[in-house]
């Protein structure tokens, strides 16, 4: 059967989410090591590692119906909307665009987040499990 539109939406928005948020280290990775005073290199390997952990988990939930992993995701999320509350410095430190395409890869991680437990989601997780 062919995953719901959901499901298609929520892999979407985690592999945008996760993209933006590394073409935007990337790009400002200079000014970031600088901030933070640590080498480019150290900085660079927290957010793959993220996008790997959140990749990850949404391609066990839309592709292996694993929907254990939605709780490990949303695990992530929290953190994602807890470090909103540092985009103002961030902001001030970085610049107004790596703010700005930070909170866009909050948010779409946020919608994810809705989007996998959706009751379309749920349904589609629960389909061949009660057998």
């Amino acid at each position: 059967m062919m995953r719901p539109a959901t499901i298609r939406a929520f892999e979407a928005s985690v592999i945008a989410s996760q993209l933006i948020r590394i073409v935007n280290i990337v790009a400002n990775a200079g000014a970031m090591a600088a901030a933070l005073e640590i080498e480019r290199n150290q900085l660079l390997v927290g957010p793959f590692a993220n996008m790997l952990v959140a990749v990850g988990l949404a391609l066990a939930i839309s592709r292996g119906k694993f929907a254990i992993a939605r709780w490990f995701l949303l695990v992530v999320i929290a953190l994602d909307l807890i470090g909103l509350g540092g985009i103002p410095a961030v902001a001030t430190m970085i610049g107004i665009p790596f703010a700005i395409f930070s909170t866009l890869a909050i948010l779409l991680m946020l919608a994810a987040g809705v989007l996998m437990f959706l009751p379309a989601s749920t349904a589609w997780l629960k389909q061949d499990k009660a057998d």
